[in-house]
């Protein structure tokens, strides 16, 4: 059985039906916009073929749990459903377009009902790495860290 913090690092990579918000003058490239939306939607029906349709191969997050998991080990986890939570919004601060790559920075709101934080308002800043990857957008990397916990 994995860890509640692997099930509540899962819970802050992405969540399907969040709410996502960006500050007026970011601009999301539509691909990533979509790709955001495929990903939660493969979470939530625990649908790893189609994670691995948006997280690369070589896909590594620094957890909130501050472990750090390779794309299998997440699938695996959340192969479990270990994902509990409400009121889930993504707050994009900044898109970083550059040749090949795209930085998403922002944090996550949400309430944990498993695992550290459980029944608190979790703030989570973020950083996502996307990289061109033939003709698809994929998500290369990813940092979360829990700021705070009320």
């Amino acid at each position: 059985m994995r860890s509640p913090l692997v099930a509540f690092a899962l819970t802050c990579l992405v969540a399907p039906g969040a709410i996502a918000q960006t500050a007026s003058p970011v601009r999301m490239p539509p691909e990533i916009g979509a790709a955001y939306g495929r990903l939660g939607k493969a979470i939530v029906s625990q649908d790893a073929e189609s994670v691995k349709t948006v997280w690369a191969e070589d896909f590594i997050v620094n957890s909130p749990s501050n472990t750090v998991l390779r794309r299998d080990q997440v699938i695996a986890a959340m192969r479990q459903d270990l994902l509990d939570y409400k009121d889930f919004r993504k707050n994009i601060t900044v898109v970083d377009e550059k040749p090949g790559a795209v930085v998403v920075m922002g944090y996550d709101t949400m309430i944990p009902l498993k695992g550290p934080g459980a029944g608190k308002q979790v703030v989570r800043p973020f950083t996502d790495v996307w990289m061109k990857r033939g003709e698809a957008w994929m998500l290369v990397a990813r940092q979360a860290t829990i700021a705070a916990a009320n």
